[in-house]
């Protein structure tokens, strides 16, 4: 289970109340239907299909994965496929084509290349794929740890 705090709150230590509040919330991700599809969408070109099976038992793995996700997860795919596409297209033809007046112009693929990867990039924040992404839910779950009391022990102990 990925340990990702909703209800954060930087400016207090966290009482017992917030951290349970924390973990109901948390459970809550997995309340969600399961994110059922196993194979990618028929209409997938191979470069996403081939993303979408070697992602998929990473994510669901790692992530509260459930339908509501499947919207991003198709968009990361897809474009990581243009992405893929473009650079073909790109190292086949260069980076700039000749126009018949013999000036240069850059090819389309340049610009569909970069598209593709703002929304790949938007895609796998959405879906805490990101370093950053990642890092911040580390930290969220070092924080939502209890802090340990050294006299619980001993408390314990009689």
């Amino acid at each position: 289970m990925a340990n990702i705090n909703l209800l954060k709150d930087d400016k207090q230590k966290s009482s017992n109340e917030n951290n349970a509040q924390r973990q109901d919330a948390l459970k809550e991700l997995f309340n969600y239907e399961d994110f059922s599809m196993t194979n990618p969408p028929a209409y997938f070109p191979q470069a996403a299909k081939a993303e979408w099976k070697r992602l998929l038992p990473i994510l669901k793995k790692d992530f509260p994965m459930s339908e509501t996700d499947y919207g991003n997860f198709v968009a990361y795919c897809l474009a990581f496929a243009r992405i893929k596409q473009s650079e073909h297209e790109i190292k086949k033809y260069g980076t700039f084509q000749n126009n018949k007046d013999g000036s240069k112009r850059e090819n389309p693929a340049v610009r569909t290349q970069s598209r593709a990867m703002h929304d790949l990039k938007a895609a796998s924040t959405a879906l805490g794929m990101t370093m950053v992404e990642r890092q911040k839910m580390a930290l969220n779950k070092a924080k939502a740890e209890p802090e340990k009391d050294p006299f619980a022990e001993l408390m314990n102990d009689e």
